[in-house]
């Protein structure tokens, strides 16, 4: 393999600037999630690279509810030699939402200055039971409080991720996108920080063939690797999936270079200015937005097509309606399918003009020889330097499956009802989901659980029976 393929894109193409760049003293949140495990992977290629040139390599403390644990973990991964730039720090966005506590934490730390940059990329895309206000503190409260604090410590960055950029999420729609897009306008209103916001698109991981989730979990693309996928309503959808490789090299670049070294996206190039926050004419030597999208635009079931094609698979959709998919994802999500995703789904499929990102600029972060991975590329036989570029193929993941019902119970009667929707509707078509035919289904699911708890009770019963008969009779 080739040493250029060896090499991260953020040090295939930024290493000059890197080591032009003075040390960074980062502060990074959601340093164990899909999106920030690799940022900090990022960081300490960054950082390998500076020492190895002779220079200091910066700092990053990470924070976590569980910094113990995660250090732990990541000493494993990477050794002590490259751990030796990294500290953790306990926090708590839960709780965590007044400037004191921020800025006093950080300030004991040592951060501060105008080479101190604060990665935020902690996020709680679903609501939970045990707390109503979860996603306000999370997506909102906690990271505003910080920004503050920053601001009072003379941070020089503020590099904050932020809601996909289409109409619904803008609009607020979608509970998780409202307080991200909240958030944003807070961050454009504290006058004496910069900040740069990345709108991210569905991340997907072409090593390992995946959306948003560890691959050992059951992912929302394993519909695609079923005889038969559901499809939530007419699949049109739109979206643009971004390699998650892709966004966290140029995450880590803008972190670790100088914020006047980064370009401006023209907000008019996306077509929706009306959905950005309105910044003040001064503001916008020290504001960035860019639409960290992929490049490619598709629909929810070309998305699902793709996917498909890539694990060697021809995809067989069936059109159903969103009611049982979204009460199987009121208990629980599908790695990043959940409740919040479909709501998306459900307003953008039916809009006349779909608004979708505009990558050109995020693209050309890391220079102009830097792309982003296309999905189709997965399906080439080589990249430009001739080794092999391909998404690593899937298997259902059983296991996952029955692990993931078994913790999340309640997902078992609609579970039912949608697998008897879909292949009901994939033998007689659309007619048999109607509202007047749903009766029949409800009834068929709960016929078809208790007959197999049935049979399977009293299959179990016999084995036993023959069991301890020759247990007793020897």
């Amino acid at each position: 393999m080739s040493a250029a393929r060896n090499l991260s894109p953020l040090l295939r193409f930024a290493s000059a600037a890197l080591l032009e760049a003075p040390p960074k003293q980062i502060a990074l949140s959601g340093p164990a999630g899909f999106l920030g495990s690799r940022v900090l992977q990022s960081v300490l290629d960054a950082h390998e690279h500076r020492r190895d040139h002779g220079l200091e390599p910066g700092e990053v403390i990470l924070l976590s509810s569980s910094p113990g644990h995660l250090m732990s973990r990541l000493y494993s991964r990477y050794g002590s030699k490259r751990m030796s730039t990294v500290r953790a720090t306990r926090c708590d966005y839960y709780y965590q939402h007044d400037f004191d506590s921020w800025r006093d934490q950080l300030g004991s730390l040592g951060m501060g200055g105008p080479d101190a940059v604060f990665v935020n990329l902690a996020a709680l895309a679903g609501p939970r039971s045990d707390r109503p206000d979860a996603m306000m503190a999370v997506n909102y409260r906690a990271p505003i409080a910080a920004a503050r604090a920053c601001e009072a410590l003379g941070f020089g960055h503020w590099v904050q991720s932020s809601t996909q950029a289409v109409k619904a999420e803008r609009a607020g729609q979608v509970p998780y996108s409202r307080w991200k897009a909240m958030a944003d306008y807070a961050l454009a209103r504290i006058d004496r920080l910069p900040v740069s916001v990345f709108t991210l698109g569905l991340l997907y991981s072409k090593e390992q063939g995946m959306v948003s989730q560890r691959g050992d979990n059951i992912n929302m693309v394993d519909l695609a690797l079923l005889p038969i996928t559901p499809i939530m309503g007419n699949g049109r959808a739109p979206l643009q999936p971004l390699e998650v490789e892709d966004a966290a090299s140029r995450i880590a670049y803008v972190s670790l270079t100088q914020p006047t070294r980064r370009p401006v996206q023209v907000s008019e190039s996306s077509g929706y200015d009306w959905a950005r926050p309105k910044i003040d004419s001064v503001r916008q030597y020290t504001w960035r937005a860019y639409d960290a999208v992929g490049p490619e635009k598709m629909t929810m079931l070309e998305l699902m097509e793709m996917f498909a094609k890539l694990n060697g698979r021809t995809l067989n959709p069936v059109f159903v309606d969103y009611r049982n998919f979204e009460t199987v994802l009121n208990e629980a999500s599908l790695g990043n399918l959940n409740r919040q995703f479909v709501s998306l789904l459900r307003s953008e499929q039916d809009a006349e003009r779909p608004i979708v990102g505009v990558p050109d600029t995020f693209q050309a972060l890391l220079g102009p020889e830097a792309t982003l991975f296309r999905m189709h590329d997965g399906l080439a036989a080589t990249d430009k330097f001739g080794n092999p570029i391909s998404i690593k193929r899937r298997s259902f993941p059983v296991v996952a499956t029955v692990k993931w019902v078994w913790q999340n119970y309640k997902v078992i009667v609609p579970g039912t009802n949608l697998v008897l929707e879909t292949v009901g509707t994939y033998l007689f078509g659309k007619r048999f989901a109607i509202d007047e035919n749903w009766r029949w289904i409800r009834i068929g699911a709960m016929t078809t659980l208790l007959s197999g708890l049935a049979v399977g009770g009293a299959q179990a019963g016999a084995e036993f029976s023959k069991w301890y008969a020759e247990v007793a009779g020897g």
